[in-house]
């Protein structure tokens, strides 16, 4: 089984596309898979749609296996564990009409949906490159300048490990043995900047905390977070995603990015790195946009 790297559903192998969203699949787990549709806002070359289409979300508290069998046409048992996970599903990605007829379906069966636009899920996130934490708010340095985050402000945090590999290689090198470090983002998104807003995104390995009274920038990291939302809610369900890895982007400028390249311009070679940054970035833009609505009078 693979992971779509679309819509993140489980589907066989031998398929070329997902079944449910169409995108592309990886040939093998954790192969390189083409980046998604509309990933920097940009229509996909040939799309009649021009890239507009809908995400279909479910909120699967409360609701039994006995309902969700029928209505997502599940097995008994593969129901029992959707159910048993709860929370919210990203069930399909369709076009407009479709996803619409489709949140009518399920919402007859007595299931709750949510409607996203896939462009609202896709917007590109501000990276931090350091900041400084005061009581109850962070004034932090972005790529595009500064962002004041007072408490209060935090809509949603969404956090989650990051998977990090070497793109798999027939030449042997002596790189090939080496394993990287698993990664950790955190993105805060914000109630003031209203609706497809760009989420704030902090890289606990880049990001510059100055001096770390935890000594584990991790840590530090989980602190800060702490310190400023309050009571919104913390999302780190995509821990339980299998990873859908794509060509890693360049670090952002800053300090420990700069020492970080430098390490690698001196080796021979510069094998291609592969992450899962991109799947994190959708999983927490959907997770936001569903807050959004969730939280509107």
């Amino acid at each position: 089984m693979a992971s779509c790297p679309t819509c993140e559903r489980p589907v066989a192998v031998a398929r070329t596309t997902c079944l449910y969203c169409g995108a592309p699949l990886p040939a093998e787990p954790g192969a390189a898979v083409p980046e998604p549709p509309w990933v920097g806002g940009a229509p996909e070359p040939g799309r009649t749609d021009g890239g507009r289409r809908s995400l279909v979300v479910l909120d699967l508290d409360g609701v039994s296996a006995d309902a969700l069998a029928p209505a997502l046409d599940l097995p008994p048992y593969e129901a029992g564990l959707v159910a048993r996970r709860g929370g919210l599903h990203l069930h399909c990605v369709l076009d407009p009409t479709s996803a619409q007829a489709e949140a009518g379906r399920l919402g007859a069966r007595g299931l709750s949906a949510y409607l996203v636009p896939e462009a609202e899920a896709r917007v590109r996130p501000l990276r931090a490159t350091g900041g400084e934490r005061t009581e109850g708010a962070l004034a932090l340095r972005t790529e595009e300048g500064r962002v004041d985050l007072p408490g209060g402000d935090v809509l949603l945090v969404v956090r989650g490990p990051i998977t990090r590999a070497y793109q798999p290689s027939s030449r042997r090198r002596r790189i090939d043995t080496a394993r990287l470090d698993e990664g950790y983002r955190v993105h805060l998104h914000r109630r003031s900047a209203g609706s497809g807003s760009r989420p704030v995104e902090i890289d606990a390995a880049t990001f510059e905390f100055g001096f770390a009274a935890t000594g584990s920038a991790r840590l530090e990291l989980d602190a800060w977070t702490e310190e400023v939302a309050g009571g919104a809610p913390c999302d780190d369900g995509f821990r339980r995603l299998p990873p859908a890895l794509g060509p890693a982007e360049a670090e952002p400028k800053g300090a420990l990015a700069a020492a970080s390249s430098l390490r690698l311009a001196s080796r021979d070679e510069r094998p291609l790195v592969l992450d899962n940054v991109e799947q994190f970035r959708f999983y927490s833009g959907w997770r936001a946009a569903v807050e959004r609505r969730r939280s509107r009078p």
